[in-house]
């Protein structure tokens, strides 16, 4: 084991055995808050390991590939719960817009239809829309307060024209039902993306059953043919 190697393992066995102090684990804990932050970390340890590993200058190209490999990879594995949370929200956005524009055209205030289209379809979109609303309430600014709900493509609109009607003070009214609209045609795109795809998949296990009775069938007897003329 190289010198190195065994510092690091050292240091992690000690920052692992010795307790963290409250204001490391306050700041932790806002760490693990954030959306993705732990995701942008995991390139930069398996870079870090692979080069410790290998050591050497063959080290540093060895971490880069790595890092670059993890960092490239790690999107592409989607977690069962996430993937179910996502469709979940992709299906509830239509109706939680439309919901918003009814209680905006029968005279409620924003964060009042906000909150009562959000509590009627229930999570995970609630989850993301009364966090949002308390915020705005305490006086946040309406961007930072949204930030959460804008990382969902499907409720990226409706974010957008909440944002653009409370600072400039623009009519809701109108343009929500258009973006419910718009989010049912990117959802039934989605599932027609989806349909497809299932249908290429399904041919490649085809491909790998036909492909050695092909092989063993027209290949082999021509091969076998032509080797016995040459002998």
């Amino acid at each position: 084991m190289s010198p190195w190697l065994a510092a690091v393992l050292v240091v992690v066995s000690v920052l692992v055995a010795v307790p963290a102090p409250p204001a490391a684990r306050r700041t932790a804990r806002r760490f693990r808050r954030r959306p993705g932050s732990g995701r942008a970390v995991v390139p930069v340890v398996a870079g870090v390991g692979a080069g410790l590993v290998v050591g050497g200058p063959a080290g540093l190209v060895v971490g880069a590939v790595a890092a670059l490999a993890v960092r490239l990879t790690l999107p592409l594995l989607e977690t069962r719960s996430g993937r179910a949370r996502r469709e979940a929200i992709d299906r509830q956005a239509p109706l939680v817009i439309d919901l918003t524009a009814a209680c905006l055209a029968s005279g409620a205030p924003l964060d009042a239809s906000v909150v009562a289209a959000a509590v009627a379809v229930g999570p995970p979109v609630a989850d993301l829309l009364l966090p949002a609303v308390e915020a705005m309430r305490l006086g946040a600014e309406t961007t930072r307060a949204w930030s959460e709900v804008a990382s969902q493509p499907a409720l990226a609109g409706f974010v957008r024209a909440i944002v653009r009607a409370v600072d400039s003070g623009a009519p809701l009214a109108d343009v929500l039902p258009r973006l419910a609209d718009r989010a049912r045609a990117a959802r039934r795109a989605a599932a027609e993306a989806r349909v497809r795809a299932a249908g290429v998949r399904l041919t490649a296990p085809l491909g790998l059953a036909f492909l050695p009775a092909f092989v063993l069938l027209g290949v082999v007897p021509v091969v076998a043919a032509w080797v016995g003329e040459l002998l």
